[in-house]
């Protein structure tokens, strides 16, 4: 692969875009304290797409393609967790995601071709991750998924589909193991 098939995939606008955003967000991803969290707040605000309120995101996150994502307010993110908008994210109100986990809007095509895979346009389908859900730790999340409100993720699955709301998937691939039920207390 060369050089100028890279610019085959992304413009030149959007490649100094990225560089910049990556340059940028790279001088505070490991910025420790409450002085972290507020400079990466404001990273997150400048770049992503829409910011509706304060989304707390540890030290060591990787965010890449902000200008394609949503955030709800009262979004958490936790260390090691790697984060792709190139397709479009949608994160609402409440979300908590554990450590190491990745959520990528884009994927390699799989289709044979004369062309190798690395040579081949990425695809960008876009995710939804609803109000109140929670991804645990070691979660990955496919492209166009749609995980529905309230929705538990528990740690290491693999969502490959959609999850209906209020529901608690486990494996790989995510399954239903039971729905949530309401609790007072």
């Amino acid at each position: 692969m060369k050089i100028s098939d890279i610019f085959k995939k992304f413009s030149l606008m959007e490649i100094f875009y990225l560089e910049f955003e990556q340059y940028v967000y790279f001088l505070v991803k490991y910025f420790p304290g409450a002085v972290g969290f507020l400079l990466r707040f404001l990273i997150v605000k400048i770049f992503s797409k829409e910011l509706h309120g304060m989304v707390w995101i540890q030290p060591g996150v990787e965010l890449i393609h902000l200008k394609n994502i949503v955030f709800g307010k009262g979004v958490g993110i936790n260390t090691g967790t790697y984060i792709n908008g190139v397709g479009g994210i949608l994160f609402e109100d409440n979300v908590l995601i554990g450590s190491n986990v990745t959520i990528s809007s884009g994927k390699h095509p799989t289709y044979l071709s004369e062309r190798d895979i690395i040579e081949l346009p990425s695809e960008r389908l876009p995710i939804k991750i609803r109000k109140g859900v929670w991804i645990a730790a070691g979660v990955v999340v496919n492209p166009g998924v749609e995980i529905g409100k309230g929705t538990v993720v528990g740690a290491n699955s693999v969502v490959t589909r959609s999850l209906s709301e209020e529901g608690i998937y486990v494996g790989s691939p995510a399954r239903l193991m039971k729905k949530r039920v309401v609790r007072n207390g």
